[in-house]
């Protein structure tokens, strides 16, 4: 079966297509967007580039250099 994929501009046209799917009995899931900004985004590209590259501190290696900073 083929899906279709609907983005509606406002929340009026979005509650009118959920609206039309339920009367129909179409199965549909609705799913809300996340807004990030290009700062943050700008991170996470970077971080997955560290990753891709093998630039990665372990969670225990992360631990012990934070206690090792607290307990100064």
């Amino acid at each position: 079966m083929k899906s279709i994929i609907i983005y509606p501009d406002n929340p009026k046209q979005f509650s009118v297509i959920e609206a039309l799917l339920e009367e129909m009995k179409i199965r549909f899931k609705s799913q809300e967007d996340i807004m990030i900004s290009e700062e943050i985004k700008q991170s996470i590209l970077e971080g997955v580039k560290d990753a891709e590259d093998g630039r990665l501190v372990s969670s225990e290696e992360v631990r012990k250099k934070a206690e090792a900073l607290c307990s100064k």
